[in-house]
Order: structure tokens, then sequence, then C-alpha cells
């Protein structure tokens, strides 16, 4: 049975292969000359044209849901489906045939498919009409001044210096008003982040709300997109401020010191510039304490002070408070021996003889102060240059703080000065004749006023 069937497939087998050879090629044939149209759909970007129709009338537009795509079928023989992809056909929206749904608050604009590779004899596009669907509304216009601003730190000893927009620094900003009504500032930012010289860089423009919020930019159209900002990057240097007073505190009243913050600031300028500047020296008449019995206090801008190209790192030390503290004064007695005293310019071949042996004086100063000083803290001298040989009453000068402590009058101690001894009083006495108490009290006034004065100026010095 086998046999047989082998025979008859085997028999003729050439001549079988050419029959199915050519059927094949038959089938071939037919399907090349009559294929069947097949249907296939595409997707196509949509671009729009004629915008200036929809701006022109003070409106804005942007396509709902962000969504610029339409999907449409094409029909065409195999040979021609085989050849197309979705880049081979153009999407187009003429925003002058713009149409309003009704009752929808949406409007729509019609779109054309046509194809870039094959004719429509060759192709043939749904005729089913498409649309994009846009969203309207007012069209906002706003121009703003760009703010040149800095971030990041400078290397030591440096500070930042003037910022500045090298090109223009007016931004013009158009798009949906909902966008351009928010936006507050608009900022250049340079980064100085180590930088010891002068910079200058291109940077974008960032637009802010009033609460500092970044407003995205994606729907706006702007006259710049970068700008060139420059940082002049400056020399810094730490100097004390300092402070005096004008004018005389009521009698009785005295300068206890001058409080004030921050006692040194740090400046910056060119180099050539600020070599030359050592101190904040703030006028002495701008703290006034004529007849003044209570603290005196005041805020100073020192930037007013400062010399031409030379200004604060740190704007918040401009505005010092100042108060100059006044204290009454109260008065008190001491006794202090002449041993206490040393004698200034008494020439070798004489001797000098005190005639009191203990001094009384009366010293004023602050309460606090005065509880602080006892007859042992009190020192003196007494200078007898240019005495001859004989009786004398010579002025005693205390070795005291001026800043805290001052005389109510002259003080004078006889003395006698000669080679010989005279015998010392028991105690001291301020028995004097009428015409020298005159003159005693003339001159502790004006030693009175002298003191006052002393004592104001270096107190200014010390807390300076």
């Amino acid at each position: 049975m086998l046999k047989k069937l082998g025979k008859k497939l085997t028999n003729n087998l050439g001549l079988k292969i050419l029959a199915a050879l050519f059927a094949f090629i038959l089938w071939v044939v037919v399907i090349n000359v009559d294929e069947p149209v097949r249907t296939v759909p595409y997707t196509a970007s949509v671009k729009t044209e004629n915008e200036d129709y929809i701006t022109s009338n003070g409106k804005y537009f942007e396509l709902l849901d962000g969504n610029n795509t339409v999907t449409f079928n094409v029909s065409a023989k195999r040979t021609y489906q085989e050849k197309l992809t979705n880049a081979d056909f153009t999407a187009v929206a003429d925003m002058e045939k713009i149409e309003y749904v009704d009752d929808s608050g949406i409007y729509r604009v019609p779109v054309t498919v046509s194809c870039s590779k094959f004719s429509s004899n060759q192709v043939t596009i749904s005729s089913k009409q498409l649309y994009i669907e846009v969203a309207m509304e007012d069209r906002g216009t706003v121009q703003k001044r760009i703010t040149a601003t800095t971030t990041g730190n400078v290397a030591d000893g440096c500070a930042v210096g003037e910022v500045a927009i090298v090109t223009t620094n007016l931004l013009k900003i158009s798009g949906p008003s909902s966008v351009t009504s928010r936006i507050d500032t608009v900022e250049a930012t340079i980064n100085v982040e180590g930088m010891n010289s002068d910079i200058t860089d291109t940077v974008v423009p960032v637009l802010y709300d009033v609460d500092g919020n970044v407003i995205d930019t994606t729907k706006l159209k702007m006259s710049l997109n970068t700008v060139t900002v420059s940082a002049q990057i400056l020399k810094t240097k730490d100097v004390p401020v300092e402070f005096a007073t004008t004018g005389n505190v009521a009698k009785d009243y005295m300068i206890k010191g001058i409080e004030y913050s921050p006692r040194t600031v740090r400046l910056k300028g060119e180099a050539a510039v600020l070599n030359t500047v050592n101190k904040v020296s703030v006028p002495a008449e701008v703290l006034d304490v004529t007849g003044a019995v209570a603290d005196v206090a005041t805020t100073v801008d020192i930037s007013s002070y400062l010399p031409d190209g030379i200004s604060l790192v740190l704007a918040s030390d401009a505005k010092v408070e100042v108060k100059v503290k006044i204290e009454a004064m109260v008065k008190k007695s001491f006794e202090i021996p002449v041993s206490a005293l040393t004698v200034e310019n008494l020439p070798e071949t004489e001797k000098i003889n005190f005639l009191l042996e203990d001094l009384t004086v009366e010293i004023a100063g602050a309460e606090s102060d005065m509880k602080k000083l006892s007859a042992e803290d009190i020192k003196g001298t007494v200078d007898v240059s240019g005495l001859e040989e004989g009786e004398h009453k010579v002025v005693v000068t205390l070795l005291l703080d001026a800043n805290l402590y001052q005389t109510t009058s002259t003080i004078t101690i006889p003395v006698y000065i000669g080679d010989g001894n005279v015998e010392t009083t028991e105690e001291i006495t301020e028995t004097e004749t009428e015409e020298d108490t005159a003159d005693s009290k003339d001159a502790a006034e004006k030693s009175q006023t002298s003191d006052t004065s002393n004592g104001k100026e270096d107190t200014s010095k010390k807390n300076q």
C-alpha cells in the first residue's frame, strides 16, 4: 500500500514542483494587480495659524487640557499604507474659523488634515470634521522693571558692591490676564559664590508674585529671554564707631558714659579708598547734652558720615541707638596725708616742707563711683617750678580718673622751700585772707568748668 502511494508521489515529480511554483507566481500577480483598500488610523499634532486674529482682539487662547493632537482614518491600498507614518500628515487649525459652542462656554476650531507623501487620488482621509477645543480669556500686557540680585557668598574679606543690569532693565510681558495680573516683581540673579573680583553673567529673569512665589512663564510671551548682570566685588574692613558730645550738662550732673551698639561695623569699598578709613567718627554736634539732667537717647544714621565710595556691608548697622548716661553727682570729703603727694620740678639744691600734715579735699562723682573711692586711692602732685625760697601756696593736682571724679574747687597747700626745716601745723586749715579766698573761689570755678569739660571729653573718648 505504501509502495503504491510512494510511486504516485514520485511519478512526474518535476512536473509537480513546476506546477506549484507556477501557482505561487500566479497568486502574487493577482494580489499586486487587484489588492484591496485598507483603512488605518493616524495621529497628527495640530498647528494653529492666523493667531493674530485672536490676539488683535485683546484675547488669549490655549488648547483645552493641552490637547493639540487629532486622530483620523486614512484609506489606501496596502502598498501605500505600508509607506505611511504619522509624520506624513499635517493638521492645521485656522483661528479665523473659531466657533463658539452654544451654552457650553467652549470654543472650537475646525482642523484640516492633509498628506504630504501621497496625493488625494492615492490616499483618502476621513471626511469627518475634526475640531480642537480652546479656552479663551482676556489678554493682559504688563511692563516690569528687572531688579538685579545676587546669590551665594563671595570670598572672605570681600563684599558685594553695586549689582546692575548691563542691558535694558525693562521687561514687557503678555499672556492670559489671570497670569499677568499676578506678576509683582522680576529679578535677575547672578551667582557670586567664591568671587573676589567683579563679574558679569547672562541670566534668565524670574517672575514672582506678591508672596514671593515663582510664576510659570509657559503661557507668557516676554520681550527678553535673558539679561546681562554685573556684580561689583569690593574689599571689606572692620572699623570702630566713635561718638563725642557737645554742651555742658546741668550743674551737679555729669556724663557717666556713652552706650551704643554696634561698636564696630564692617565697611566695603575699593581698596584704595578703604585703606584710608580707620574709624567712623560721628560729629559731637549730634549728641548735644546742654543742660541735661537725665539720659540723652537718640538714633543716629552713621551712613551719613561715611566717606564717598564707602558703604556698610550690613544695611542694618546704619541705625545706631545711642544713649548718653547722665547721673547726678554726690560730694564727699577725704583727708589724705601729705605723703600721698609727689613734688615735681624741685631744684636739687632745695628742699620742701609741707606746712600741713593732712590735706582735706572734696571730690564729686556718681554715687556708684564714690562708694568705691577711699582716701588710700587718692594721690596727687604739686609743681614748684619757678618758686623761690620761702613760703608758698601751691596747687595740688589729684591723680584721679577724670571720667569718674572731679574736684569741687582748686586745692592748695602751704609749703616752705629752702634749705632749712619749718615745723608743720597740726591740721589742714583753709584760713586765708579775704583776698586769697576770693582768688581761690575764682580759681575753683574755672577749675570746675575745666574739669567738667575734660571729664566729658574723656568720657567720650573712653567709651569710643
